[in-house]
């Protein structure tokens, strides 16, 4: 009765998703791979070519054993696919040598059929370079292509990387989103211009250059009348100069460990983050919305430069510095003496120094001096003012590096405990085959030194993460103290567990010892 029950509910269910229009379904399959997409087609006849009219396509490359079978599966697909149904949206994931072939393949055919949303994730062994007809999409708004890297992400390098040629203007007038990471823009020909490669892109709104590595040009030039988030993060190649105009700007962060020169003029700004070698340099616009402003000058050496990048953060009312800043300053008192604060709005001022690079700061240092703090804060009194000692932030850096450590070593406990439940489990099972003497004596003498190994190793990792937590200050300390008690525990347990195996290994070969020498000495009764 109830069996029956069910099966009609079913039935119902199955009857009500069916009657869906085909674009809420199309929808609905959007979130899954389009390799299970195409496995609905065995529903009913309902669902049978629904698949090849849908405007969205998901590509995994992880959903295929070998590379071959995943290469016939995208040929299948954009060859049955309805060719009359334009492509909405494209997400391909993609893994190993060779793969990005195949992302020029789809992106070739998505292009072909007025595509509005491209997502490329990848973790390749090689760079992938994109087909000129990327460059060119009246459809394309929004474009996204990541990929993960396990190398130095400070190599000068373009492999690994997506490539494109940076010679030629994009023309992508719909693109209102462009995410670039780990690209690689390279010009054939040297030269000493900056060029300006989104020019014709002038419905973009948020753009992202991360880890990007720029070959064969001096310059870039960001010039967007509608931009309102710009983030550039790591940027590394020939370029030295970054010249952005953006009317409309509104969020810019800009992070850099390079000394590279960026000049800004975006008048409607309200959120900066700028870290870099050198000041930033700000148009003569008034900045009237900047309601936040966090800016570490990694190697300051022009006070006047400093100074003139200030000035021009006047109406800004929450403003963070880091300390080099304060110290140039300092040591230049001469410019500032008698001069009124620039700042009139400020709400919150905050003195730090780079979490990056606080352990580069062990130079006698100036304090900040009494006309410094005058400058900064006589125009707003109320504000509120904050310092973070170099010892408070490194303090914050390692304990999110014993954090780190504590994670790694407890994923490393949990695959070492696996891994030995696992072979405990085979041992079982060859206990009651016939084992060869030799093999089994080798075996364990090779699996002595493994755990010997290992144990080290978590014994190590341990005293290097014992280390960093001794050095820290107790508030920091009791934060990370009880997961590294908890850590101990398991890393006994884990050790128990291999030195627990060792033995068993031990006491079966023991076992087959005992008995290849009753079986010989039992042979040898018989003989005679």
């Amino acid at each position: 009765m109830d069996s029956s029950h069910d099966q009609k509910r079913m039935n119902v269910e199955d009857n009500r998703l069916s009657s869906l229009p085909d674009g809420l379904i199309h929808k609905i399959l959007s979130f899954i791979s389009i390799k299970h997409a195409i496995q609905t087609s065995v529903l009913s006849s309902r669902w049978r070519f629904l698949w090849t009219s849908m405007p969205y396509l998901n590509f995994s490359r992880d959903d295929f054993s070998k590379l071959p079978k995943f290469s016939k599966f995208v040929t299948h697909v954009l060859s049955d696919r309805n060719n009359q149904t334009e492509v909405s949206s494209v997400k391909i994931s993609l893994h190993g040598k060779m793969s990005g072939i195949f992302a020029k393949k789809i992106i070739k055919y998505a292009f072909s059929h007025n595509i509005q949303q491209l997502n490329v994730a990848s973790v390749l062994a090689n760079e992938v370079g994109f087909p000129l007809v990327l460059f060119s999409s009246r459809s394309l708004k929004h474009l996204s292509l990541t990929m993960k890297v396990l190398s130095d992400i400070y190599r000068s390098k373009y492999s690994l990387r997506y490539v494109f040629n940076a010679t030629s203007t994009w023309e992508l007038p719909a693109l209102t989103t462009l995410y670039l990471d780990n690209a690689a823009l390279i010009c054939d020909e040297n030269t000493d211009k900056c060029i300006d490669l989104f020019s014709k892109c002038a419905n973009l709104k948020n753009l992202t250059l991360k880890s990007c590595y720029m070959e064969g040009f001096k310059g870039l030039s960001i010039c967007l009348p509608k931009l309102s988030n710009l983030t550039i993060e790591i940027a590394c190649g020939s370029v030295d100069v970054f010249n952005i105009v953006a009317p409309q700007l509104k969020n810019l962060t800009i992070r850099s460990y390079f000394d590279k020169q960026y000049s800004l003029s975006a008048p409607d700004l309200v959120f900066l983050f700028y870290q870099g070698g050198y000041c930033l340099q700000l148009s003569t616009d008034d900045y009237l919305s900047l309601e936040k402003a966090d800016i570490c000058v990694l190697r300051p050496k022009d006070a006047h430069q400093v100074l003139r990048m200030l000035q021009r953060l006047h109406n800004v009312k929450f403003l963070t510095l880091n300390v080099e800043i304060v110290e140039l300053l300092s040591s230049s008192v001469e410019l500032i003496t008698n001069q009124p604060s620039p700042f009139a709005n400020l709400k919150s001022l905050k003195i730090q120094p780079d979490i990056d690079f606080s352990d580069l700061g062990e130079h006698e240092r100036a304090d900040m001096s009494a006309e410094v703090r005058s400058y900064l804060l006589d125009g707003s009194p109320d504000a509120t003012f904050t310092t973070v000692s170099r010892e408070d932030v490194r303090a914050i850096k390692n304990t999110k590096l014993a954090q780190n450590l504590i994670t790694e070593l407890s994923a490393l406990l949990e695959q070492e405990k696996a891994s030995i439940e696992t072979k405990m489990a085979k041992l079982h099972e060859h206990g009651k085959a016939h084992v060869d003497t030799d093999m089994s004596w080798k075996y364990l003498s090779v699996l002595i030194q493994e755990g010997e190994k290992k144990t080290s190793d978590i014994i190590s990792k341990l005293k290097e993460i014992n280390g960093i937590l001794t050095e820290l200050p107790a508030s920091n300390r009791a934060t990370v103290q009880p997961s590294f008690s908890t850590l101990g525990v398991e890393a006994n347990i884990v050790a128990n567990k291999i030195t627990g195996f060792i033995k068993m290994v031990c006491d079966e070969n023991q076992r087959c010892l005992n008995v290849c020498i009753d079986d010989v000495t039992t042979a040898s009764q018989l003989s005679s």
